[in-house]
Formats: C-alpha cells, structure tokens, sequence
C-alpha cells in the first residue's frame, strides 16, 4: 500500500497511572491523538482509598476478587475536571421517555475510543493502542490485558470479532452496512483477530472518520456486545430452532428481535457490561424508575490509580415535562442538562439558591427548529415542486422568523439556515443567510413565476394537476427546548398569507420514525444539528433511510442501488461530495468537501431553518464536583453529559 504525502503512521497509547507513551502523531485534524491528563489527589484517609468502601466489603466477605485481580494491566486513566474525591451517593436524574437510553451514552459508555476532554480528537480508551496504515484504510487495535466484563469475565478480541462478523455482518440483523462500518463501495470491513487482545480491521477504502466515529458514545458503544452472553440467543452459535422458540417464548416474532432486546444495557439488567455503572432495576419496571449501580471491573482510575466511578449509584426517575422541571428547580435532580425546559430556566434561577443548586449554561448543538421538505415525495408531482430552489426558498421567506422569535423566546433566539456555525472547522464565510429574510411579497412572486397562480375557493395554491398546496408537517411534539407546537402554528399562517395549506401532525416517536423511513411524508419538522455534521452526515446528506429530508434516495444510497430510489443530480452531488469527504486522506480535502456540501445547503436551502436556542440551561447540585465550567456543547455526538466525564463526578461529601 503507498504512503500519501503529508501522512504519517498513526498511533496513540495511553498508559495507566496518568503515564503516557508512545504518541508522536498527525491526525487528519492536524492534531495528536495523546491521552487525557488526569489531576492528582491529595493525601488522607477517605481520599486515599483506592476504590468504593462498598467494594471494599464486598471483597472481604469473599463475593468479589480484590481491586487488582478486577483493573487490567494498564487501565484507562480519565481525565479530570477537578480535584480529590470521595466515593460513594446516588446521584439522581430525570427523562421523558422510558425507553431512552441516554443515560447509558452519557454515564455508562464503554468504547476502544473516546473524545479527549476538549472533545476533539480520539484518544485510547478500551484499546490501549489505536494504529492504522498510511492511508487509514487498516486499523489495528490492542485491547488493554485484564479487561473484564461487569459479572467479571474477561474481556478479548472474540466480544469484537462477534460485533463485527456476527452482528454487523449479519444481514438479518444488518442489511446494510451503517456509514460508521462501512467502506466507500458500502462493503462491511473484514476482522481479523491476530490475538486474544489485538484485532486488525480492513477497509476496502481510505476510512479516516472511523476513529472519530467510534468516540461518538452512540456508535462506539455499539461495538462493545459481551459474546458470552448473547451467543444464547445469536443462530451462530445457538441451534436456530432453539433461538427461535426461545424469541417466540418471550414474544417475537423473530430471533434478531429478540436479540437486539436482550443486547438493551438500558432495560436488560442481565446483560453485562464494560462501561461504569450498570442498570439493576429497569425503567421498564411499574416503579417508573431506573436504578444503576457501579461496574466492579470498570476499567478506569484517575491519576492516583483510584477506581471509577466515584460515584455508587445513579436513580433515574420516568416524569412528565412539568414534573421533571418541578424537580430540577426544587432541588431535586443532581445533575441535569437534557430534558430542561429552557423556558423554565428563569424558574431553576429564582429557586438555586435556596434549594441548593446552581445554574449554568451549556452550548447547544442540535436545536435549530427547521422544516424538511421531502426530497424523495412518493407523489411525482409534489416531489418535482420540493426539488426546486425557487419553491423552497418561497417557503422559506414566506415565515417571519422575528415574530417566532419574539413570541416564544423573547427575541434572544438565533436566526439562521441549517449549516456549519462559525467556530465549526467546514464553516464559510457567508453561509446560512440565503432566503433567511422574511418578505411574504418575494415568496408570492416566486410562487406565481413558478406558475402556481390558481387558488381554490379558500385561497390556496392550486398546482398543475389541480391538487391544492396542501401539506402535512410531521413532528414529534416537544416543549423542552422551542414549544414545537407553538412555533409551527405560526408557521401555518404565515404560509396561509402565501397560498399554502399546512396541517400540523404530532405524533409519537414510533410513529414519526416509521413515516421517515417508509418515505411517506411530505414535510419533516426537526431539530437539525450543525457542528460537526461529519459524525452524524444524514441529517445533510441522504447516507440511510433515516435521512430527514430523502428517505428513498438515503436507503438507495446506503444499499448501494439494490433498493430505494436513484437520488436527483444535485443530491447525488451532495453524495458525491460526502464520498469525497469519508475517503480523504488529507485535512485540506475533508474540510473543502465539508464546505462543499456546507455551500450546497446555503445555496439550495434544502432545509429551512427557523429558530435555534441561545443556551441550554443546567442545573448541578452545590454539591456536585468537577463539573467543567467552560459552557461546552451539550451535542448528541459527543454524548450529552458525557462532555464533562461523569465517571469523575463526585459528592463533597462522599454521600
């Protein structure tokens, strides 16, 4: 294989101890992939311990091995926001839904790597060292030794090679490779294990995001599957007329169904896990609450070899809207940043003092509000109207973002197209501006040259066909950052004076994710993220059948043509330019293909912003230690919460 120029053999390995060795390397980024720093603890008593008292009984009752027959070799060392510790407390949080594993990506995530704590690059997290060839189409990875499950098996490279042979190369349970394991020609990479603790994984193209990939908790957390649990219920390694009866037993209609309910860390308490606290009462359970324990083998310490979590235990409690900020702002939750009304932030500030809480304000990353025509409509005729810039951009113009913004959060809200902010490395000047001013006459020229000029007796447009303009606006309602509801059905006036009907459709998450990927919508109301786009691309470039605004043209592309819908001459540009951003082995080419795609968007406005948060708000218990206070981004690619490195958070007082 040839070198490419300006590229160099990369490696990052990250040592216990806070030692560190062995990194002397350029990312695509231009960046080293070094290992966290750790912050050193004082000297006593409490703070001297070297892992949680209610470990420490358990080992001298005999029901546990000491603490270095449970760290590998080398641990991980995690990176620290602040100073010495005491173990021990619950820690008490709240959500919406019961089925969301959130709290899993941001508190109990395990991957080969992880976000450095400025969460930029990767550094060595699970795997000790990280290397790959010249042009980042080889990887190969070397396990820390030691490595144990939370039931205390051990941890090797059979757990990966069943991920990446038996899970994601299995076609029931993976018909189509996922672009975070998939090569340019959409080929699963081939695993091979060269040891009980190194694997080589081989890309059949330049792969340079995959590292970045895998320390978005979301995705890398995906690679970690205990083999010695779930073989059970897996037909490669369980007789298939054994899984079966055993899925229709419990209720499935099939195996792989089964299976991915039996891999749930979030509602299986069974399953084992790799990352710090494991769950012991499901939120499935009539209590409505889930409770979660520290991992015994996690495999971290902090810079004076001390396990994590500090922490004992996590109690997530299942509440309404309102309920969840009753909570926050009396006191009762402990550390909490998704979920929070922002409209009730006034509310936690009148309440922190004397309830014992503070307020900060984290950067928000995905809460621009926008409208997603789709590209890839079923109805030929609504499909050619959605393609052309001139009608989008009429749709756009057509909505006084001011009034929304004035109304629902007192004009302090940001106004912008979906696009790279400023500060984001495939940001230009100029981007996000195109048809963003609200002028109801230029929508109204635009439709009449576009040769909409009927109207029906209630004043809407008529197209060629004589179907009036009259769309359906998807959305799963939600008031915790901009009351969705509230800002669409201003939306729906502000269409009204243009010629256009639309009918607002809330539905649940099961619902609208259904509609999505059976392409039977016309418009898609979402919050669309806008930094780094790269790690999440579908919501700008159709990648899976989960795009938001061509689900048809997304499953074409992920299937590589064998199902789904050939995608427009412009989509397939912005495809084009994606493909050009996932094999580049330069920075100077990802970041003009980023831009790229970036500048498509601003031109095309295929997606139209509306309104974007200026903040989120979070509350955090006086209590509560190293927390970061820099206002980092609260993104669902760098795992929410997971930015401030909860395995360190501690009590002042241990309780």
């Amino acid at each position: 294989m040839t070198s490419t120029p300006g590229l160099s053999r990369r490696s990052f390995v990250q040592l216990g101890a806070g030692m560190i060795a062995g990194v002397a390397l350029v990312t695509l980024a231009g960046c080293t992939f070094d290992a966290p720093a750790g912050t050193a603890g004082a000297a006593g008593t409490k703070t001297s311990l070297k892992e949680a008292p209610m470990l420490t009984k358990l080992v001298k009752e005999g029901k546990l091995p000491e603490l270095a027959k449970r760290l590998p070799a080398k641990p991980a060392v995690a990176a620290s926001f602040g100073g010495t510790a005491l173990y021990g407390g619950t820690l008490k949080r709240g959500q919406l839904d019961a089925g969301d594993r959130g709290v899993m990506q941001a508190f109990a995530t395990a991957s080969f790597v992880e976000w450095d704590e400025d969460n930029r690059k990767p550094v060595p997290s699970l795997a000790e060292k990280f290397e790959s060839n010249d042009d980042m189409s080889e990887f190969t990875m070397t396990l820390r030794s030691g490595l144990k499950w939370s039931d205390g098996e051990p941890y090797t490279a059979d757990d990966v090679l069943f991920v990446m042979q038996n899970w994601l190369g299995n076609k029931t349970m993976m018909p189509s490779a996922p672009y975070w394991f998939s090569s340019a020609d959409k080929s699963v990479p081939q695993a091979e294990k060269v040891s009980d603790t190194v694997i080589k994984i081989s890309f059949t193209s330049p792969t340079p995001l995959w590292p970045k990939y895998l320390s978005n908790p979301s995705v890398g957390g995906q690679f970690v599957k205990p083999l010695h649990y779930l073989r059970q219920f897996h037909p490669d390694f369980t007789d298939q007329g054994t899984v079966d009866a055993q899925a229709k037993a419990a209720g499935f209609d099939s195996w792989d169904k089964y299976f991915a309910d039996r891999d749930n860390t979030w509602t299986n308490p069974d399953v084992p896990v790799m990352g710090a606290y494991r769950v012991i009462t499901s939120a499935s359970s009539a209590s409505g609450t889930a409770d979660l324990e520290r991992n015994p083998y996690y495999y971290k310490t902090d810079a004076d070899g001390r396990q994590l979590p500090f922490v004992d235990r996590l109690q997530v409690q299942i509440l309404a809207q309102e309920a969840l900020d009753l909570r926050a702002a009396n006191g009762d939750l402990d550390f909490q940043a998704q979920f929070l009304g922002y409209n009730t932030t006034q509310v936690y500030l009148q309440n922190a003092e004397k309830n014992g809480f503070h307020v900060d304000r984290w950067t928000p990353a995905g809460s621009l509000l926008s409208l997603c025509p789709n590209l890839s409509h079923k109805d030929p005729e609504i499909r050619e109207l959605f393609s052309k810039k001139e009608f989008r951009g009429a749709l756009s113009q057509a909505i006084n973002r001011e009034a929304i913004n004035k109304s629902l959060l007192g004009g302090l809200g940001v106004v912008m197209q979906p696009v790279a902010p400023k500060g984001d490395e495939y940001y230009s000047d100029g981007i996000g501006k195109n048809f963003l001013e609200f002028d109801a006459d230029a929508a109204n020229s635009a439709l009449d040259e576009l040769g909409l000029t009927e109207k029906d007796s209630n004043g809407v447009r008529l197209m060629n066909s004589g179907k009036p303009l009259d769309f359906v606006l998807l959305y799963v309602d939600a008031t915790t950052e901009i009351a969705r509801t509230d800002a669409y059905s201003m939306v729906v006036k502000d269409l009204a004076n243009v010629g256009i009907k639309l009918t607002l459709k809330p539905a649940d998450s099961t619902l609208y994710t259904q509609s999505r990927t059976t392409n039977d919508y016309d418009i898609d109301g979402t919050t669309v993220p806008q930094t780094k786009f790269d790690l999440e691309p579908v919501w700008y470039v159709p990648t899976g059948g989960n795009s938001h605004s061509a689900p048809a043209f997304g499953q074409w592309y992920a299937s590589a043509g064998e199902s789904g819908e050939q995608p427009s001459a412009d989509v397939q540009k912005l495809l084009d330019s994606w493909d050009a951003l996932r094999t580049a082995t330069s920075d100077d080419a990802r970041v003009k293909a980023g831009k790229a795609i970036m500048k498509q968007h601003s031109d095309e406005c295929y997606m139209i912003g509306i309104l974007a948060l200026p903040f989120v708000p979070v509350v955090i218990n006086n209590d509560l230690l190293n927390v970061r206070d820099d206002k980092p981004e609260l993104a669902f690619v760098l795992g929410r919460e997971r930015v401030t490195k909860p395995e360190q958070l501690a009590f002042a007082t241990g309780e």
